[in-house]
């Protein structure tokens, strides 16, 4: 299923659980489904992404089971946060959809299994917020070969000079979006960092998806998070990426 499905997807399920809610009274948590980049508001051609931090000395590439232990637990997330498993092909970044310009693929293919830079290993964990349906935060972890992760990251950032804007196609139906793109201020951890708002229609509403991708060394940990209710990108708490990134660090120091 391609990340544009998922998303879709996702702002139906939410869509229905938020009628149900107003005529109940009773909140409804939406499944952890999710999508394709969608875009921002902002039709300008996206800012210099912010230079790459030094070099990790961390260098080992986590395996499944090592990525699996460094997982967020239940008692990492803020309140009002919970943890879930996507069902498989449910997962948001396990399937890049195809870009046009061919350019702009890197930022499709981040932390996909079938991306041109792929990644050795992947878990996924979402985030939903039972009292907030329609808010939807979704990760994963991927560990690289040697290099490859500064490689993506790179390829990633040089695509974002150009690719203001681009067509996604959907790998399951053919369907094409139009994604407008918007590069934000990143955070401080980790080695290197990329924050992008995309933000395209899905059933004829704008939806932004915030992607927020941090290298660890030879690891990464990618965060979408959308409002299926439209409007402004969502933030990701500061908690669970300090929290993530510390556990990729203890995970590569101990291996």
């Amino acid at each position: 299923m391609s990340r544009t499905t998922r998303i879709a997807g996702a702002s139906l399920v939410v869509g229905v659980a938020l009628t149900v809610s107003a005529c109940s009274s009773s909140g409804t948590t939406a499944g952890s489904t999710a999508a394709s980049p969608a875009a921002s508001s902002a039709a300008s051609a996206p800012a210099a992404p912010a230079p790459s931090a030094s070099p990790s000395p961390i260098a080992h590439t986590l395996t499944k089971a090592e990525l699996q232990q460094a997982l967020l637990t239940s008692a990492d997330l803020p309140t009002g946060f919970k943890k879930s498993k996507p069902a498989k092909g449910e997962e948001m970044f396990s399937t890049a959809d195809t870009t046009t310009p061919t350019s702009c693929q890197p930022i499709a293919d981040v932390a996909a299994d079938n991306a041109v830079i792929k990644p050795s290993a992947a878990v996924d964990q979402d985030y939903p917020q039972p009292a907030k349906p329609s808010q939807m935060i979704f990760s994963r972890l991927v560990s690289y070969p040697a290099g490859d992760a500064e490689k993506a990251m790179t390829a990633l950032k040089a695509a974002l000079k150009s690719c203001a804007t681009y067509k996604s196609k959907s790998s399951d139906d053919g369907s094409i979006t139009s994604i407008r793109v918007a590069v934000q201020p990143n955070p401080s951890q980790g080695d290197d960092a990329v924050t992008v708002d995309a933000t395209g229609d899905v059933q004829g509403h704008p939806i932004t998806i915030r992607l927020i991708d941090i290298r660890v060394g030879s690891s990464m940990a990618v965060f979408g998070s959308i409002d299926a209710n439209g409007g402004k990108a969502l933030a990701v708490p500061a908690q669970l990426l300090t929290k993530q990134v510390d556990k990729l660090k203890a995970a590569a120091a101990t291996s």
